[in-house]
């Protein structure tokens, strides 16, 4: 029974019925307000595999249960068994609901956990030591922990949370190391820790828990300036395989260019020649070789490669290209595109997307034995919030899906079959996925990319 009343009536006496902890109410509030805000912090920076709804739901759901169970907990073992236990009771359990929940299953998972749990845990600790120097009343820990948080958060949410998941997004590699520091420097600000209710260590004791606080900003600006490097460096070397790849495109097309300005002039000079054999044949009743001499006519004019066929500049260069080169492998390239002048997608994303799409299936299409049909054709256009693209292609040789993830798999060797790779990555980049599938002697790629709101 007095285990129960301690329960019930933390702040009251079990034999004299008085009121001996008229503050702890103050603790307890800053302990549900610290749990709460601790998913908020990893909320600010997560990518869920769920609709928000739904992970809003779950992950707060999850953490309400946790809650009970840590303050049930509290109440009957003692404030200073929560950080002591915290590992066990908020940690792991955690981590694995949210990790059930999240888009990213890998490094940069795991180095967002130890980030947001570490941060929380060094908010505690600073505000737990100016409630000791105020006199330990729990007034000054509440003060300081109502304030905090909300900052923090903001401070997250204006100038971090954009950043931070640009670079989820993009950067897909060097996290594991990363998180195995965070998860480190998390064990250490754990275990050098002192629950509320216990002693203040010695100097020397005192000293180390003030060092390891100030490293950990420090250790985590140190990272995210790296991880942010790594980025960067990344993206330059994109924007510089797109300058170069706009070089080459833009030399194509000027070539293209002077030979259908050049298969104009000369069509237009032929004209007035063509049209009086037109009218002699018409005069003599030979609509035979009038029908045969027409239609060479419209197959000569077919040949001259169109200039514009999307206003799109790079859709249109990529295209214009595969039209030539379609052409040189007697391959025949439909075109349905439908676009707008501009597209808020990166020029890097969309030429390589494209680019890998178009020269996989004329690469496919082009072994195909003469007399059987070779046909390439794309599909472009905006559905909604999502730019749709879709590939179709003839093959000669049936697409093998590879063990690993079902991808298919090249015939052309070594050092090849990264195209649907490159592709796949960028589809995910705007939360999308890439759905191939091959029957009938028609290979099919098709996604449909979320459209950012913003460049």
């Amino acid at each position: 029974m007095k285990r129960i009343s301690m329960i019930l009536y933390p702040c009251f006496d079990s034999k004299s019925g008085k009121k001996v902890c008229t503050m702890t109410v103050l603790r307890d509030i800053s302990f549900l307000w610290s749990m709460f805000h601790i998913i908020v912090f990893f909320l600010l920076l997560f990518e869920p595999r769920f609709p928000w709804p739904v992970t809003l739901t779950a992950g707060f759901a999850g953490a309400g249960v946790l809650l009970v169970v840590n303050v049930m907990t509290m109440f009957w073992q003692g404030s200073g068994i929560i950080m002591r236990a915290a590992f066990f009771t908020c940690t792991i359990p955690t981590l694995l609901l949210f990790f059930w929940l999240s888009k990213y299953r890998d490094g940069r998972f795991f180095f967002l956990f130890c980030l947001s749990d570490t941060l929380c845990f060094w908010i505690l600790q600073i505000t737990n030591f100016l409630d000791r120097m105020a006199g330990d009343t729990y007034l000054v820990m509440l003060i300081t922990r109502l304030i905090a948080f909300p900052v923090v958060e903001l401070l997250f949410w204006r100038y971090l949370r954009q950043p931070y998941l640009q670079l989820q997004r993009r950067l897909t590699q060097g996290w594991w190391l990363f998180a195995a520091i965070g998860a480190t420097y998390y064990l250490l600000i754990m275990v050098t820790s002192v629950p509320v209710g216990r002693p203040m260590p010695g100097p020397e004791g005192l000293i180390r828990i003030v060092l390891v606080l100030i490293l950990m900003p420090l250790t985590y600006l140190t990272v995210l300036r790296s991880l942010w490097r790594q980025m960067t460096e990344a993206q330059a070397q994109g924007e510089l395989e797109l300058l170069e790849t706009r070089n080459r495109l833009a030399w194509e097309n000027l070539r293209i260019l002077q030979e259908s300005s050049s298969a104009l002039a000369q069509a237009r000079h032929d004209i007035l020649g063509n049209l009086g054999i037109l009218q002699t044949l018409s005069q003599r009743g030979d609509y035979k070789r009038l029908d045969e001499y027409l239609s060479r006519l419209t197959r000569q004019t077919g040949e001259i490669v169109p200039l514009k066929i999307s206003n799109h500049p790079i859709i249109n260069a990529i295209l214009t290209r595969g039209i030539e080169r379609a052409r040189s492998a007697e391959v025949e390239l439909r075109l349905h595109i439908d676009l707008p002048d501009s597209l808020p997608f990166p020029d890097e994303d969309l030429s390589a997307f494209l680019m890998n799409l178009l020269d996989n299936a004329l690469d496919a299409a082009s072994l195909i034995p003469p007399g059987q049909p070779k046909w390439v054709e794309i599909t472009m256009h905006i559905r909604g919030s999502y730019l749709f693209i879709e590939g179709q292609n003839t093959f000669a040789h049936i697409p093998e899906p590879d063990k690993e993830g079902g991808r298919f798999r090249s015939h052309k060797g070594a050092g090849h079959g990264y195209g649907l790779k490159i592709m796949e990555n960028i589809a995910r980049r705007y939360q999308s996925e890439l759905q191939a599938e091959a029957g009938d002697g028609v290979f099919v790629a098709r996604t449909a990319l979320l459209m950012p709101k913003q460049l």
